[in-house]
């Protein structure tokens, strides 16, 4: 019998849970492999790095950037979006792994 010790705590999980959720979007995937490349990118960096239309990059951006996925941070009437939580990278490297 497995000891309860060694199943995963509940508030772990639905933490883990949450950024899956966010980042099980192709497009989102997609953003946070072009952040971790660059760095930071403005929405119209991103928008023409991703060929996406600039109101999509944004929602997207502002989604993820709400929960906690992406930071923020503004330059005048620029907004600078990137990595803002670890844990998306290793969501990003399993990916990776999975589509070779």
């Amino acid at each position: 019998m497995v000891g309860t010790r060694d199943i995963l705590q509940l508030a772990d999980v639905e933490d883990t849970a949450h950024v899956l959720k966010c980042l099980g979007h192709p497009l989102r995937l997609r953003l946070l492999d072009l952040l971790e490349q660059a760095g930071e990118c403005t929405v119209t960096e991103i928008h023409e790095a991703l060929d996406v239309e600039q109101a999509v990059a944004s929602q997207h951006l502002i989604t993820m950037w709400d929960k906690g996925i992406l930071s923020r941070r503004k330059d005048g009437v620029h907004a600078y979006y990137g990595i803002g939580d670890e844990r998306a990278l290793k969501v990003l490297a399993c990916v990776r792994q999975a589509a070779c």
